[in-house]
């Protein structure tokens, strides 16, 4: 199982990288050096999809550190990268956490590792407000197609 799920989101996130880009032109802001920075909610959600479509069930998962107004983290909640709490997404399936955009952290560009690893801790709930709910839904909708002709192609489907 967890070389499957390396393989998958290796794959993902291949296809995802020019994504990214386009993304960022999307919103009308720079794209940034690190593309996979702000991604992380409509990645994840796109994992989960990638992993249904395989036969393997994957939850979106999510935490978004508490900060006070006049000092560090509350937290902890999201991705502990470098030094701190980062407000992140991810996907937990089989066992497994699966990030394909952790690189924005100095982390590895993608990591699967046993569901308990320290550096993710998720909150109760999407944070997020509906609207941007809503956006994430669509432009994974808006992608899918294209995954499915490459991914199935290659799979030999």
């Amino acid at each position: 199982m967890h070389q499957h799920l390396i393989k998958i989101a290796t794959a993902a996130r291949s296809f995802l990288e020019p994504v990214w880009v386009e993304w960022h032109k999307a919103r009308g802001g720079p794209v940034p050096p690190i593309h996979s920075q702000y991604t992380c909610g409509r990645s994840s959600l796109f994992i989960v999809r990638a992993l249904r479509h395989e036969g393997i069930a994957g939850t979106w998962r999510s935490g978004v550190p508490r900060h006070s107004e006049n000092g560090p983290d509350l937290g902890p909640l999201g991705f502990h990268g470098k030094d701190r709490w980062e407000g992140h997404a991810w996907v937990e399936a089989g066992g497994y956490i699966l990030d394909i955009t952790a690189d924005q952290f100095g982390a590895s560009p993608v990591i699967v590792v046993p569901v308990g690893d320290e550096r993710y801790s998720p909150g109760d709930l999407d944070t997020a407000l509906p609207v941007h709910i809503a956006n994430r839904i669509k432009a994974v909708d808006a992608i899918w197609p294209l995954w499915l002709a490459c991914h199935d192609q290659a799979m030999g489907r």
